[in-house]
């Protein structure tokens, strides 16, 4: 695995604990050898191993401070600079939030901050500003802020905790692996004729579907409360983000154990990538991966239909009509049967996700009249389909797009809380970011984006709050393809 050299280790533990003679070590016994923090600044190299954190004394709060590390084309794991506070009871266990601290980041650790009250489980033994630090060329500076409660630092020295987040990821994929049964090819037409009339099938009694009277495939779902929702937006073909997102966290392991719901908020296809908008390959891929996780997890997996799960004339990117071009890619390289079965499945796709805790669609809120009966019939109702995948937030230059009053609306016909999280895709963040919370300044209005380049959002339940959580993109497929067919990479003889 590709941790760092056993010479780096050696330096920062030197310069360490020449730091520490000196001072007065935490008498913690977990914490011998550390240092402790005063309200003068204290700077140590940019850590080559693991560190852990103790904020509050006895009572406190432990965190560990790992090197972040990513696959790279080869399938190593390489440290690209940002570190990961965590608490290792749950970071490894569980669906849990996490802080990122980034080359030239700085950064104040305690309850004042209610994003981080969200991410970390601090107890009252936490002040609201505890601990700064500052992540630079020259190091990592501590500086305790605290008028009360103490803070020390110590390296993570066993083995076990050096190697711990680079196994973690490793398990990740050996995970996936057992899931999906091995790598992610094309499949020969045959076998994607069958993968996707299989899903076809399975939808016609889809679990959670609320039924429609007529016999038509309703348009809405009603999820159980229990099962926590990890939700992922627009993909627009980048498989490599899904497989970031089922080799992070405990996102795959609640699917697994039944503990979570995985919603994809529809668009899973046709690249938005400038120069990529006429590829299509990967959106076929995509797609063939969505169809083995809905069999695999039938009650666990849900795609909300979104505008480009499509063969409109009407959908285009800069100009490229890739609505007509998706269909005829189907057309060439899996035929004409194929083509209509995802006809059929874009037909019996659900449009809203409802539980008593939080609603999902692709767009947003219908500007107009809405009722529970419409969206069961959804597909006599063309309009509302067409707003539920198609409107946008309002805005200056938006003037007919969707606002508070409509997300109100929403919630009432369906019957939550006034306060219930809306969680939606389509709308563009703000200076390309993964995710928007609060979205257009209305609480418990957020939006996702799947497709970064950099980046990948998700948005997950954690405890019983909904945190934001972002991942950078990985060349995943390469990787796990690589991992599924030899058990190991080929550049670390011992995942």
């Amino acid at each position: 695995m590709a941790q760092p050299k056993l010479v780096s280790r050696k330096s920062f533990l030197k310069r360490f604990r020449d730091l520490v003679q000196g001072m007065d070590a935490c008498e913690d016994v977990d914490l011998r050898g550390s240092l402790r923090l005063t309200d003068e600044k204290i700077r140590i190299p940019p850590p080559a191993l693991p560190l852990q954190i103790l904020l509050g004394g006895e009572e406190g709060y432990r965190l560990h401070l790992y090197p972040e590390l990513r696959f790279d084309p080869d399938g190593r794991l390489t440290h690209k600079g940002d570190y990961l506070f965590c608490d290792p009871g749950s970071y490894f266990h569980d669906i849990s939030g996490f802080l990122r601290l980034g080359k030239g980041d700085s950064l104040t650790l305690g309850r004042e901050d209610p994003m981080q009250r969200l991410w970390l489980r601090y107890p009252k033994a936490v002040d609201n500003q505890h601990l700064r630090l500052k992540l630079s060329h020259k190091g990592l500076a501590f500086r305790n802020k605290s008028s009360h409660a103490g803070a020390c630092v110590a390296p993570l020295t066993s083995h076990e905790l050096m190697e711990r987040m680079a196994r973690w990821r490793w398990k990740k994929l050996e995970r996936l692996r057992e899931v999906l049964g091995g790598p992610l090819e094309p499949p020969t037409r045959s076998e994607a004729l069958d993968l996707i009339e299989r899903v076809i099938a399975l939808m016609r009694d889809e679990p959670y579907r609320v039924p429609n009277p007529n016999g038509r495939p309703s348009g809405l779902l009603a999820l159980p409360e229990r099962p926590r929702p990890i939700f992922v937006g627009d993909l627009h073909a980048r498989i490599d983000n899904l497989l970031v997102v089922l080799t992070q966290n405990g996102f795959l392991e609640s699917l697994v154990d039944g503990t979570g719901l995985l919603i994809l908020l529809g668009d899973a296809v046709q690249p938005d990538v400038p120069g990529q908008e006429e590829e299509m390959d990967s959106s076929m891929l995509m797609m063939d991966l969505i169809f083995r996780l809905k069999l695999r997890f039938p009650e666990r997996v849900f795609y909300l239909r979104g505008n480009h799960d499509s063969f409109s004339e009407e959908i285009s990117k800069a100009g490229i009509p890739q609505g007509l071009l998706w269909e005829q890619a189907l057309l060439d390289r899996r035929g004409p049967g194929y083509r209509d079965a995802m006809q059929t499945f874009y037909d019996q796709l659900p449009y809203v996700a409802a539980s008593a805790g939080y609603l999902a669609c692709h767009a947003g809120p219908p500007t107009g009249k809405m009722t529970w009966e419409g969206l069961v019939d959804i597909h006599r109702h063309p309009k509302l389909a067409h707003q539920l995948t198609h409107v946008r937030l309002r805005r200056s230059n938006l003037p007919n797009g969707y606002g508070p009053r409509d997300l109100a609306r929403l919630r009432k016909r369906l019957g939550v809380k006034h306060d219930a999280p809306v969680i939606v895709g389509h709308t563009p963040a703000p200076n390309q970011a993964t995710y928007w919370m609060n979205a257009g300044g209305i609480p418990h209005h957020h939006v996702l984006h799947g497709a970064g380049l950099d980046w990948i959002g998700v948005i997950a339940r954690a405890d019983k709050h909904l945190i934001p959580l972002a991942y950078p993109t990985e060349p995943m497929l390469a990787v796990y393809n690589q991992y599924a067919r030899t058990g190991r990479s080929s550049m670390d003889p011992t995942p």
